[in-house]
């Protein structure tokens, strides 16, 4: 098969676009629902990051809350201060009081796990769980280690770290919201308010949040939940998944100053993670949402392998066809590419053939749509010939004709005469102004006119037809001079003004006819209009829709036999000025027909 043969080069080109198409469809669906996948799990890391954020605040929201009731409650803080924890009659009396009063305040379901109001010297007083009222050693008290922490704050809220519960043997773990407090306004603080919760309701917000609708945790996002300070509080049985949260930590730490909640992506090689995290001004705490993008896309790696495979297997067969295909088309096209190099004007018209060898039904079309062509450019030459020769007699008619308007001047100019020897003077003006109106429409010239010239056409013909209608008619002219020097096509005032007179005569006299001219500071406008009837609202829907498809470098619309058309006149100037002009029809809101011409300056140039 030679390589410049049709043949080889319909192989080579499908074969090469066949790959082209298979590569660039998986590579484009890979990238692309690769791309889906990320930014939803962007987003639902970022929307799942924030859930445990907003959760974790109404707890801590909560649990602050009520340690602000038990602190400015006086009552409260006085038999705190009292001689409650002494062991006689009296002080039982005191203690059953105090928790008269702080169970309203906290709520008979104990939402928390405990609540321990405690004196450095040792005063210790426990609700929740584990109810008592004792004295403790203050060495113990002094040696724990959130104790010292808290009273430097002298006042301020403490979020402590998931730790056991300080006062009690066991096991489990609690976080504590810690605030001292003082004895009076103004003194040392030396006792410290303490709301425990049960660090398992903070694990089970996070074990809710990743559930799947099966009630299955998704063990393909990892969640660390971290305090300013960058110390671990999510989760703390884990070495490995402790070093994780580091790495993470540094890559969002740096950016909780500028934004409090944001989504990025971190690319490192083969483990690279999509990570999500939200900050909260209330705990400090930083909750750090990560999946891995391996295990993401694992699903769309195995069906793009698929795909390959698949497309592999299909391009092999494909191009097995394109071959056979190509050879197919060898000879039919080989036979049009002959019959093509052979035309000339003596074999134009086409001999009687027999049927191309085609195993495609195309190709058997396009011989007889060539052999078609050949006869209807047989006889295309054969109608320009004939139109050739119509266009030079109307040209000899053409010539022949240029005498008519010679004969016209001479003809006013002998009435013009006579009229002037019997003292008719007004047909003598008359006369003129016909003279120079016929000069004016027989002008060979076709290139714009000053605008000056067009009013001095219309103002000849308004002149006439005051003649004939005398007072009946009334018409104005009030143009710029700054406009005079406008170029404009020839008639495109007077065809206006003669309509305006045809239609606008059906009304009482006196009809007015008023011209008028306005430069502003963008365009300048040109403004023709009567007192008749005005257009039909038809008349002016028809006219729109003309403007908006009419294609002035098609077609001009053609003179009509009672003067030019306002579409051949819309079209003229649109040719001139382009998209700078614009023509609106419509009915004045006093009564009659408005005609207003709209030209927009050049820009960079002068107004006019």
């Amino acid at each position: 098969m030679r390589t410049k043969s049709i043949q080889a080069k319909l192989f080579y080109n499908y074969s090469m676009l066949i790959i082209v198409v298979v590569i660039v469809i998986v590579v484009s669906f890979y990238f692309y629902i690769s791309g889906i996948l990320q930014k939803k799990a962007s987003e639902s890391l970022f929307q799942l990051s924030g859930h445990i954020s907003t959760e974790f605040d109404t707890q801590i929201r909560n649990m602050n809350s009520i340690s602000t009731k038990i602190l400015f409650s006086e009552p409260l803080h006085e038999l705190f201060y009292s001689s409650m924890f002494q062991i006689n009659k009296s002080s039982i009396d005191k203690q059953r009081r105090f928790n008269n009063i702080i169970y309203p305040i906290i709520g008979y379901d104990k939402p928390f796990r405990q609540i321990n109001m405690f004196r450095i010297t040792g005063e210790f007083a426990s609700i929740g769980d584990d109810f008592r009222f004792s004295v403790l050693p203050a060495k113990r008290i002094a040696t724990t280690s959130w104790v010292g922490d808290t009273l430097l704050l002298n006042g301020k809220k403490d979020i402590s770290l998931p730790h056991p519960d300080s006062w009690n043997r066991g096991d489990e773990f609690v976080i504590s919201l810690n605030r001292a407090f003082a004895p009076n306004w103004g003194e040392k603080v030396d006792s410290i308010l303490e709301v425990q919760q049960d660090y398992e309701v903070f694990t089970r917000i996070i074990d809710n949040a990743q559930a799947h609708p099966d009630l299955k945790k998704n063990m393909d996002i990892e969640i660390y939940v971290l305090d300013e300070q960058g110390r671990l509080v999510y989760p703390i049985d884990s070495v490995a998944r402790a070093a994780n949260a580091q790495t993470w930590w540094k890559l969002v730490k740096e950016r909780i100053n500028s934004d409090t909640s944001a989504k990025i992506i971190n690319s490192s090689g083969k483990n690279s993670n999509i990570i999500a995290y939200s900050a909260s001004d209330l705990s400090g705490w930083t909750v750090i949402a990560a999946e891995s993008k391996s295990r993401l896309l694992a699903p769309v790696n195995n069906f793009r392998n698929a795909i390959l495979v698949l497309g592999i297997l299909t391009l092999f067969v494909t191009l097995a066809i394109s071959y056979l295909v190509s050879r197919s088309l060898t000879i039919p096209i080989k036979q049009v590419h002959k019959s093509i190099k052979l035309l000339s004007l003596n074999t134009l018209p086409p001999k009687p053939q027999a049927k191309v060898p085609a195993r495609l039904n195309e190709l058997e079309h396009l011989n007889m749509a060539f052999n078609e062509m050949r006869l209807r450019l047989q006889e295309s030459l054969e109608e320009t010939v004939a139109s050739r020769e119509h266009e030079l007699e109307a040209h000899k008619f053409a010539l022949q004709a240029q005498m008519n308007p010679h004969f016209l001047y001479n003809t006013i100019t002998n009435i013009s005469i006579l009229a002037e020897d019997q003292g008719q003077t007004s047909i003598v003006g008359c006369c003129e102004r016909l003279a120079q109106m016929l000069r004016y429409i027989s002008s060979s010239d076709a290139a714009p006119v000053p605008l000056s010239e067009e009013l001095e056409h219309a103002r000849n013909y308004l002149n006439l037809m005051q003649l004939r209608y005398e007072d009946n008619i009334r018409f104005s002219i009030e143009v710029p001079a700054a406009l005079s020097h406008v170029e404009v096509p020839k008639l495109i005032v007077q065809p206006i003004v003669e309509n305006a007179i045809k239609y606008g005569i059906h009304v009482d006299p006196p009809w007015v006819i008023s011209i008028t001219g306005t430069v502003k500071e963008d365009h300048w406008e040109l403004s023709i209009r009567d007192n008749g009837h005005g257009f039909e609202e038809e008349s002016l829907a028809q006219l729109r829709k003309q403007f908006e498809t009419t294609d002035p470098t098609v077609k001009i619309p053609a003179l009509r036999i009672n003067g030019m058309g306002l579409m051949n006149i819309y079209t003229r100037l649109k040719l001139l000025f382009g998209n700078r002009f614009a023509m609106n029809v419509s009915n004045h809101p006093e009564g009659g027909a408005l005609v207003t011409l709209s030209v927009h300056h050049e820009r960079g140039g002068k107004p006019i």
